[in-house]
């Protein structure tokens, strides 16, 4: 069993929330920014707020007159405000923490301005501190880097409905993004590369590029994600006790000792999916249509988890260990394929049911592909965030097999 550092425990906050018909649209905006009056004729304030690197704190958060931190930003934040960063390179003295929460109607939104390069950059940040801490409900953050942490990228903790998509977390001394706590429900993960995540103190063991970890929650779902080059595995899902959704996701190069770590540790699993929690049932993860290759370990573990995990229509290729390693487990396995891995196909024991997938016995000839060389799936995303498209391990034919990719 892999040691995982304790987690302190986290108070559950209260939803802030507006009611209902308390404020009236003003019909005019005032630089691009549009104001909210109370009946009562209480002051006007901003629901979208601006943060330039020539911007000053002193200033009222508008387009023409933005905040020079994000810091400033959260502080004035309510439900239904946007919180739009100019491009530049942020340096935050602390980590970035809100427990603000928006509601089903007003989400709170952290994003970029239009296509404009925002990075957050916690290379002045105490030992251990990650870049940007939430314990919120209904946020979406979005179109942004956050780089070079002495902890994590982005941990979010017991948060619900939560939408995570089009950014980038490498370079962090912990795990990119993480998710943790109980009551941690229908977050989405969508068009994150987590990469060159390494934790030197710890010896590589504990910086993933996506985790979730010690904690429960239905719903949560990875999607359109690439996690590569990370110093521990490239999805982990290590005690949590509820069931995950990983699509269209790429895991590779996890596990390899790029830093020269003294005593490394790094584990190396394309996607760890989990361990059984104490006195919890088995979570029966879902993986479909994705693809792990070059680990340092097993493309798809079962990581101890005894459950009926689910995979379907995926691609292990040239990792180090097994294909899929899944002992113990009662997973359901179907048009999986596993090619080139270095100690073989698959070990699934005797609870796992398989079907269609390439390593059966008196199975039909494992179809060819179209290129087997990675160097595609490397490529700069597509302009809406999507993967880019790529032949690497596209199955030339019809046969249903294997990951589309695509």
């Amino acid at each position: 069993m892999r040691l995982r550092r304790k987690r302190g425990r986290h108070r559950r906050r209260k939803d802030r929330t507006l009611p209902l018909g308390s404020a009236v649209i003003v019909a005019s905006a005032v630089a691009g920014v549009y104001l909210t009056a109370s009946p009562d004729g209480a002051s006007a304030v901003p629901t979208t707020l601006y943060v330039a690197t020539n911007g000053s704190d002193g200033n009222t958060g508008t387009f023409k007159s933005p905040y020079r931190s994000v810091e400033k930003a959260f502080s004035a934040a309510k439900a239904g405000t946007i919180i739009e960063v100019r491009g530049g390179t942020y340096y935050p003295a602390r980590t970035l923490r809100s427990s603000v929460s928006g509601t089903p109607r007003e989400r709170v939104q952290l994003r970029s301005h239009g296509a404009e390069k925002v990075r957050f950059d916690g290379s002045r940040l105490g030992e251990g501190s990650s870049l940007l801490s939430l314990s919120t409900d209904y946020w979406t953050v979005s179109g942004i880097e956050l780089r070079n942490a002495p902890g994590g990228g982005l941990v979010c903790t017991s948060c619900t409905r939560n939408v995570f998509q089009n950014l980038s977390t490498h370079g962090n001394g912990d795990t990119g993004l993480t998710l943790r706590g109980d009551r941690t429900n229908d977050n989405v993960i969508r068009n994150l590369d987590s990469y060159a995540n390494h934790d030197d103190a710890t010896g590589g063991q504990r910086a993933d590029g996506i985790a979730l970890t010690h904690g429960s929650g239905t719903g949560n779902v990875v999607t359109g994600s690439r996690l590569f080059n990370n110093s521990d595995d490239g999805l982990d899902l290590w005690m949590w006790a509820s069931p995950v959704t990983i699509e269209h996701s790429w895991a590779f190069g996890n596990g390899r000792n790029r830093w020269h770590i003294p005593y490394f540790k790094g584990n190396g699993s394309g996607f760890q999916l989990g361990a059984d929690r104490d006195g919890a049932p088995s979570p029966a993860h879902v993986v479909r249509s994705s693809a792990a290759w070059s680990n340092t370990k097993s493309g798809f573990d079962a990581g101890g988890n005894t459950g009926a995990l689910r995979l379907q229509r995926t691609t292990a290729f040239d990792n180090w260990g097994k294909g899929y390693s899944l002992v113990g487990s009662q997973a359901r396995l179907n048009r999986n394929l596993a090619l080139s891995n270095g100690r073989g196909s698959a070990d699934t024991g005797p609870l796992a049911v398989s079907r269609d997938n390439n390593w059966a016995p008196g199975r039909r000839a494992t179809p060819p592909l179209v290129t087997t060389d990675p160097t595609t799936a490397s490529n700069p995303r597509r302009e809406d965030g999507s993967l880019p498209l790529t032949g690497f391990l596209v199955v030339m034919d019809r046969t249903e097999m294997g990951s589309p990719m695509n």
